[in-house]
């Protein structure tokens, strides 16, 4: 696994929603990058944040543009 490929399944590795090997192998990938290593805690840290700040609900047309936006990013 290349930094690129992942870098485009972040997200999901961090939200748990990822197969055994693709998840092992982003595991893999992080213990021997360091870049990617960063860009993995810095998304953490913003996720864990976000939570706790963001304790109102959105709706679902809200949601949605912010996944959209993410995706985007």
């Amino acid at each position: 696994m290349n930094c690129k490929e992942s870098l485009q399944k972040i997200y999901e590795f961090l939200d748990g929603q990822l197969e055994k090997t693709p998840f092992s192998n982003i595991e893999k990938h992080l213990d021997n990058c360091r870049g990617c290593w960063d860009r993995f805690e810095f998304e953490k840290r913003l996720k864990e944040m976000l939570q706790k700040s963001c304790k109102m609900t959105c709706s679902d047309k809200l949601r949605a543009r912010i996944q959209s936006l993410l995706e985007k990013y």
